[in-house]
């Protein structure tokens, strides 16, 4: 179990730097107003977020059975 706590942290810090990328790509002005862009990065948002929920979850859930 120590092995896929791991991956999960490891898993958590990408999504977590994946977060702040997509966000600076979003406060450029030429890449928000792009429609294509926008709603790919929109996507992908919401896809770290979700990965990033997940991993704390299973982290909490998971780090009592050590």
């Amino acid at each position: 179990i120590d092995s896929v706590m791991r991956e999960w942290k490891t898993f958590n810090i990408i999504s977590a730097l994946l977060l702040s990328a997509i966000l600076t790509i979003l406060q450029i002005d030429s890449a928000a107003t792009d429609a294509l862009t926008r709603y790919t990065a929109l996507a992908s948002l919401v896809c770290a977020l979700t990965s990033l929920l997940y991993g704390c979850i299973y982290i909490v859930r998971f780090g009592t059975m050590k």
